[in-house]
């Protein structure tokens, strides 16, 4: 029996061949994503509890001096947050984490229109980010600016790329 003809939507186009640089920073994003995810939950665990308790416990469990000079600051800083802040903080970082697991797993299913929203959601930080690079320089701010530009541009040339295959 003669295999049957091939139709013309099968002609049309190649297969898009998955990129590896796309797939790791899909990776990437969806790393990312669950680490926010659990901030996230973290800060909801976090409404009406103490802590202050929470904290000096953890430093106990992971054999930290509680006396320690940033534990001290940093149970100073815990008191001054309003617990109704930290519903804030979880829905915002649930949204956050909601748009990277969009992208990560539209990156790594090989889809044109995450890799747009990348572009997006990347280059519309990247003023700000350099502004505070200039205002308050510091290697770390400066090598993440420098990070997320080089994503950027190789979505962009990936971009191209693509579109000058087709």
């Amino acid at each position: 029996m003669p295999a049957p003809a091939p139709t013309p939507e099968d002609q049309s186009q190649p297969p898009r061949r998955p990129d590896r640089g796309l797939r790791f920073i899909a990776l990437l994003k969806i790393g990312k994503a669950l680490l926010i995810t659990g901030l996230a939950f973290g800060f909801f665990h976090a409404i009406n509890r103490d802590l202050g308790d929470s904290v000096r416990d953890l430093t106990i469990r992971l054999r930290i001096d509680p006396e320690n000079h940033i534990i001290r600051i940093l149970l100073e800083k815990l008191g001054t947050i309003p617990t109704r802040n930290f519903h804030r903080f979880g829905i915002i970082s649930l949204i956050y984490a909601g748009e990277l697991y969009l992208e990560g797993l539209g990156l790594w299913f090989n889809q044109a229109w995450a890799e747009y929203l990348l572009i997006f959601a990347t280059g519309v930080w990247i003023p700000e980010e350099g502004y505070y690079c200039i205002q308050h320089f510091g290697w770390g701010r400066f090598s993440l600016l420098l990070l997320n530009l080089a994503l950027l541009i190789y979505v962009i040339l990936a971009l191209i790329r693509k579109k000058r295959a087709h």
